[in-house]
């Protein structure tokens, strides 16, 4: 398990989405900080109406589609939930969230200033603040 805690992504813009083996979100704050979001497993997104929409881009590349609505969109907050998982809260109040896997890296946060946050395996959270 995980030690809930919210991530430095306020504020930041989605400005480019990338669709691999991953989905990929690059992020830039007004100031110029910037932060890749990259999650390799699952994920759900759910809009303002409670629809909720799930993928996985390694299995189903397409499932990462309304996930492409997020471009142009600020974070209003981000956060490591206590079962490890990714949870980004937009300010049109979207959530994308990135369940904590088993087997494999599920997702992890890069930030250019040295922020960095994964989720290995086993959901184990590993968190290297700014120094």
């Amino acid at each position: 398990m995980a030690d809930a805690r919210a991530l430095p992504l306020d504020g930041m813009t989605v400005t480019r989405i990338a669709i691999d083996d991953s989905l990929t979100l690059y992020c830039r704050a007004g100031d110029g900080r910037e932060a890749d979001i990259r999650i390799d497993g699952s994920f759900a997104q759910t809009d303002t109406t409670g629809t909720v929409e799930t993928g996985c881009v390694e299995d189903v590349p397409r499932s990462a589609a309304p996930v492409l609505s997020r471009i142009y969109c600020r974070i209003g907050a981000a956060r490591v939930t206590e079962t490890g998982a990714l949870e980004i809260r937009f300010a049109d109040g979207t959530v994308l969230c990135a369940d904590a896997e088993d087997h494999f890296v599920s997702w992890e946060i890069k930030a250019s200033d040295g922020f960095h946050a994964v989720c290995l395996a086993d959901r184990d959270v590993v968190i290297r603040d700014v120094a």
